[in-house]
């Protein structure tokens, strides 16, 4: 939501479907052009996330339209030239089971008829937005794919005909579910402190290479990769170099001894480690580093002090 008018201006360039929030970002986008396939969001008012932050789909959610509006939007793209259209809704993220979308989806494709009831118009697809989860702790279970699959689109095809809606697509955009699991973030121990019964491993990494242990209170399972023989023996709070209470990356693990020098692996990362990561507290992000098949090469430079000041410049008015 909220994407400006030079957002707009390149989708519309480049020819990708715009997918929209808002009854305003469709006026604005409506300014620039009209493009032939138009969907839109909506707030199906029954949400589900690992964390309040990533429920997107209440009744006071920043996401989505609601009923009335979504009828507005339908009637004056449609008017406006639009040829073809989809439906869309996300509820959220980290998603473990198919229950939320099973709840929700009725309430889209209920929403969906009425507007193929009152306006006549038909969808290309229906998109049920993504937010399907993956087991961060080692305890919890993996998803069953087949059986989400099973029960959505049994749901699907049923209400489809219920409500005559005809045949069009089941999108869903599983993006955590396909690249978490594929990240993972090795830092390296810096310092080892004790403080009253309190043990901690200071590591290189902070909540500027991984920030959802402190956003969300997420869980990244950690293993210490130089001893993966050895037996867990101390419990540690793993914590960043960055000046903030808050930069803990892990509360209470039970690791193996850990000392300075030792290198910890910070599992699951790879959907949203480096897409938050940031130069907060003057930090520089790290390298990327692709492994596949006993194959590896560096894909992203480590930023150095040099790259977080190159684009800054000093006033004229205060050079002397």
């Amino acid at each position: 939501m909220n994407v400006g008018d030079k957002e707009l201006q390149y989708v519309l360039s480049e020819g990708v479907m715009v997918n929209v929030d808002s009854l305003s970002q469709l006026e604005r986008l409506f300014r620039l052009g009209v493009p032939e396939t138009l969907s839109f969001r909506i707030n199906p008012e029954r949400g589900a996330g690992h964390h309040e932050y990533v429920v997107t789909a209440s009744k006071h959610a920043k996401f989505g339209m609601d009923e009335d509006s979504a009828f507005k939007a339908y009637e004056t793209a449609e008017k406006a030239g639009v040829k073809r259209f989809g439906i869309h809704m996300h509820i959220g993220s980290g998603i473990m089971d198919v229950a939320p979308y099973l709840k929700s989806g009725e309430r889209l494709l209920e929403i969906a008829w009425k507007i193929n009831n009152k306006l006549g118009i038909n969808f290309d697809f229906i998109d049920f937005g993504g937010g399907m989860g993956i087991p961060y702790k080692p305890e919890e279970k993996e998803l069953n794919l087949d059986a989400f699959a099973s029960k959505l689109v049994e749901m699907f095809t049923s209400k489809l005909d219920e409500y005559s809606l005809g045949q069009p697509e089941l999108w869903i955009e599983p993006g955590r579910f396909i690249v978490a699991e594929a990240g993972v973030l090795l830092t390296r121990v810096n310092a080892i402190k004790s403080v009253s019964s309190k043990r901690f491993a200071g590591v290189d990494a902070g909540f500027n290479t991984l920030i959802r242990p402190a956003m969300y209170g997420a869980y990244h399972h950690i293993l210490v990769a130089n001893k993966l023989n050895e037996q867990p023996t101390e419990t540690y709070d793993v914590v960043g170099p960055i000046c903030e209470s808050g930069d803990v990356l892990a509360k209470d693990r039970h690791l193996p001894k850990i000392c300075e020098g030792d290198l910890l692996a910070i599992l699951n990362v790879g959907a949203y480690g480096f897409s938050m990561s940031s130069q907060y507290n003057s930090r520089p992000r790290p390298a990327e580093v692709l492994v596949k098949n006993g194959k590896y090469t560096l894909i992203r430079e480590a930023e150095t002090f040099e790259d977080l000041i190159k684009r800054q410049r000093i006033a004229e008015w205060l050079e002397g």
